[in-house]
């Protein structure tokens, strides 16, 4: 018998819907979660405007503690991220400390593994004392069960995408990048990542099959909701199977996602809106 390739998604017995093989075991454990704020693809050390970005990803930070419960960052928060036993790069340390400061006061935070981040690990879980998950995670807000991915090789459309995936989040691959001296690699990983981070003029076949498929998930697991990243196009959709949630970006956009237990979420344009949380109450 030929054994299952494991970059193909595999289907649940009777439905037939898709899932990836690392979403599944995500749908069998629940954190219960209050207020809750999603953002992602931030891309720490590229994009446009570095300083007034991270300024105004401050800001947002600073107000906070008191406001929120739970605070995620859903992926590729830094354009690239790596763990030597002795170094992380340093160029994210005012994120870093404001982050921590969130952590400090109480708020719970959560960092997902994207595409670009794939390697978020113990180390930045030390540094701002939060919860790092390579996949995913399920939460309970208010009685609602909401599944938070970051949406990188998702559809069944992105089989290559899956094999980069699990190649780069190999062992094999881990301890090769760990000889590099980080001089030569993070350099040479800001250049590779030039070419994932084109942003194409319509959407592309993946974007467009992420809504339906994510859709499948909340009719066949009982989801309320499910909120990514990766493809930086904001939309939220609403229907009878649940609410669906692509977050857009704090790069070209200052997009982010609001959940308050019983009431609708919401995407919100910070730029427009100043703190979000404070339109639901």
């Amino acid at each position: 018998m030929t054994p299952k390739d494991p970059t193909e998604p595999i289907a649940p017995d009777p439905t037939g819907v898709w899932f990836p093989e690392w979403v599944k075991p995500l749908l069998e454990r629940t954190s219960p979660a209050g207020r809750t704020l999603f953002v992602s693809d931030l891309h720490w050390g590229a994009g446009p405007d570095p300083v007034g970005r991270l300024d105004e990803m401050n800001r947002l930070l600073e107000g906070l503690p008191g406001r929120i419960d739970d605070l995620i960052f859903g992926g590729d928060t830094f354009e690239f991220w790596w763990e030597w036993k002795h170094s992380v790069p340093r160029s994210h340390w005012d994120f870093l400390h404001a982050v921590r400061k969130v952590s400090d006061a109480g708020v719970r935070v959560r960092f997902i593994a994207g595409n670009h981040d794939f390697a978020v690990g113990a180390a930045l879980s030390d540094i701002c004392r939060a919860q790092v998950h390579p996949d995913g995670f399920c939460l309970d807000i208010g009685g609602a069960k909401w599944l938070f991915v970051h949406g990188d090789a998702v559809p069944p459309s992105e089989r290559m995408d899956r094999v980069v995936r699990k190649v780069l989040r190999s062992p094999a691959a881990q301890w090769f990048w760990n000889l590099l001296h980080p001089d030569f690699a993070i350099p040479m990983a800001m250049f590779v990542g030039k070419g994932s981070r084109l942003i194409e003029s319509g959407p592309a076949p993946s974007t467009i099959e992420m809504e339906p498929l994510m859709r499948g998930w909340m009719r066949d697991r009982g989801l309320s909701g499910v909120v990514h990243g990766h493809t930086h196009r904001p939309l939220l959709t609403t229907g009878e199977d649940g609410t669906y949630v692509n977050n857009g970006d704090w790069v070209r956009m200052r997009t982010a996602v609001w959940i308050e237990p019983g009431h609708p979420a919401r995407l919100v344009d910070c730029e427009k809106e100043g703190f979000p949380w404070l339109s639901n109450t």
